[in-house]
């Protein structure tokens, strides 16, 4: 009975540790965002950020966060997945749209990269004359 009692113990703390929790996943963000800003800890950024969306799976920040830090590890096929996820939660996020866009014009794909600047552009991002300029 004993057995019984501390596996069930063991599976509902399992699973209240597996519950979202806004809160903690914008401690994490928070710190992900400093570790990638500040530190250019993109690895420790990275993991962070994985903990924050652990913990929130609509904190479209933490995955455009994480899409940064993935594209500074030249990780790009990641960090679009990462860019595409924030856009899906947050579909006028103009600076996800840009780093998409800046993402496939690293990976050599202008067209997509000009698709996405003026998407960026169409939500709000300023700034982007140098970029748009490139595409016809």
């Amino acid at each position: 009975m004993k057995r019984l009692t501390l596996l069930l113990s063991t599976v509902l703390l399992l699973a209240l540790a597996s519950c979202e929790n806004p809160a903690k996943s914008r401690v994490y963000t928070e710190e992900g965002s400093k570790l990638l800003l500040r530190y250019s800890k993109f690895d420790e950024a990275e993991e962070t950020l994985t903990k924050a969306i652990s913990y929130d799976k609509h904190n479209f920040e933490a995955y455009y966060y994480r899409g940064c830090a993935k594209v500074n590890a030249k990780k790009y096929q990641e960090a679009i997945a990462d860019f595409e996820n924030a856009i899906e939660l947050k579909p006028d996020y103009a600076d996800a749209y840009f780093n998409l866009g800046r993402t496939y014009y690293l990976m050599n794909n202008e067209d997509k990269a000009c698709e996405n600047y003026k998407l960026a552009a169409q939500y709000g991002r300023a700034n982007l004359d140098d970029y748009l300029k490139r595409c016809n």
